[in-house]
C-alpha cells in the first residue's frame, strides 16, 4: 500500500495531528487546535455568549471562537469613530453577544457612546432570486418576532428588515467601525461592502462569516478576492473560516 518513503512523509503529518487530538484546547465549529484559547476561561465572554447561544441561533453548533473573534474586532472598532453594522443577524446571536460582552447597555450604552447597531436581515430566510451556498439552503425560517423581542431593552438597536441591496439606504450612519457580513450568499455580500466602503472609517474592522468557510463558500471567496483587488484591501484568512479586512 505505501512505500517506506510515503510512510516517512506521512509520518510527522500523523505525529502531529495525534499530539493535537490528544492535548488539544479547543475542538468546536471546524477547528481543532492545541494553541492557547483563554478566551474559553473568560467569564464575560462565557455569560455573554452564552446570552448569545440561547437565542438559538446556532442550533446544536457552538461556534465559539467565532464569536469571540467578532468580539475582538467589535470591541476594537468601540474606540473609532462611527456605527456598526451586521448584515446577515438570523436570531441576532452574533449580536447580541457583542452587546454583552462590551456592556452596551451598561457603562458602554449606545447613547452615551453616540453608537447605533443596525441589523440587517430578511429574518425569514433567502429571497427567492439569490443563489445562497448549499450548507445553508433551507437553515432558515420566519424569526422577526422573536428578534424584536430579544433586542427591545437595548437602546441603539436598529432593525432593518428586508432584502439587500435594496435595505442598505436605511442606514442612515454617517460612518461605520464595524461591518460584519453573514449572508451566506455572494452577491448580496459584495453590495453590502461595496455600497459601505466609503463610510468605513480608518481602521474600520470588517468580518466576512464565510470567506475560508470551504468549498461550500467557495464563491463567496472568489467574489471577495475580486473586489479586494479593486479596491485595494487585503483579507487575513483566519483558521475560524472567517475572514478579516482592516479598512486602510
Amino acid at each position: 500500500m505505501f512505500g517506506g518513503r510515503t510512510l516517512r512523509k506521512l509520518f510527522p503529518a500523523l505525529s502531529e495531528i495525534a499530539a493535537t487530538l490528544r492535548f488539544h484546547t479547543y475542538l468546536e465549529d471546524g477547528l481543532i487546535t492545541r494553541h492557547v484559547a483563554d478566551f474559553l476561561n473568560d467569564p464575560g465572554f462565557s455569560a455573554a455568549y452564552s446570552k448569545g447561544k440561547a437565542t438559538g441561533s446556532w442550533g446544536n453548533m457552538n461556534p465559539r471562537w467565532r464569536v469571540y473573534t467578532a468580539c475582538w474586532a467589535a470591541a476594537h472598532a468601540m474606540k473609532l469613530s462611527g456605527d456598526f453594522v451586521e448584515c446577515g443577524v438570523n436570531r441576532g446571536g452574533m449580536s447580541l453577544t457583542i452587546i454583552e460582552y462590551l456592556n452596551f447597555h451598561q457603562s458602554l450604552n449606545f447613547n452615551a457612546s453616540g453608537k447605533r447597531f443596525f441589523l440587517l436581515d430578511t429574518y425569514s430566510g433567502f429571497a427567492a432570486n439569490t443563489q445562497p451556498s448549499p450548507a445553508n439552503r433551507g437553515q432558515y425560517s420566519d424569526c422577526y418576532n422573536d428578534v424584536l423581542k430579544t433586542f427591545a431593552p437595548y437602546a441603539g438597536v436598529r432593525i432593518v428588515r428586508g432584502i439587500i441591496p435594496e435595505t442598505l439606504a436605511l442606514v442612515d450612519a454617517e460612518t461605520i467601525s464595524y461591518l460584519s457580513i453573514d449572508l451566506n450568499c455572494a452577491e448580496p455580500e459584495i453590495d453590502a461592502l461595496r455600497y459601505f466602503w466609503p463610510r468605513l472609517s480608518g481602521g474600520a474592522m470588517i468580518l466576512l462569516d464565510d470567506y475560508a468557510g470551504g468549498s461550500a463558500y467557495r464563491p463567496q471567496k472568489e467574489a471577495f478576492d475580486q473586489l479586494s483587488s479593486t479596491l485595494g484591501f487585503s483579507i487575513l484568512s483566519l483558521p475560524t473560516g472567517q475572514g478579516l479586512i482592516v479598512k486602510p
